[in-house]
């Protein structure tokens, strides 16, 4: 499979605690990352969960430069 691994979902989430977004549920401000309306609906840790491999990393490097 090519999801989103663990360490990938951790890291992600503590980088978007650190940037100021919620780890909880999604709202608007996770468009600027590049979520759908659908996406915005649910909660952050689904969103990670069902990215590939190669989704989660251009986010991790997008929020890491954030």
């Amino acid at each position: 499979m090519n999801t989103a691994t663990a360490k990938q979902i951790n890291f992600a989430m503590s980088l978007l605690a650190r940037n100021g977004f919620s780890t909880e549920w999604m709202d608007s401000s996770f468009k600027r990352l590049g979520a759908t309306m659908r996406e915005r609906s649910g909660r952050v840790e689904a969103w990670l969960t069902h990215m590939n491999r190669q989704r989660i990393s251009r986010l991790i490097d997008e929020l890491k430069t954030a």
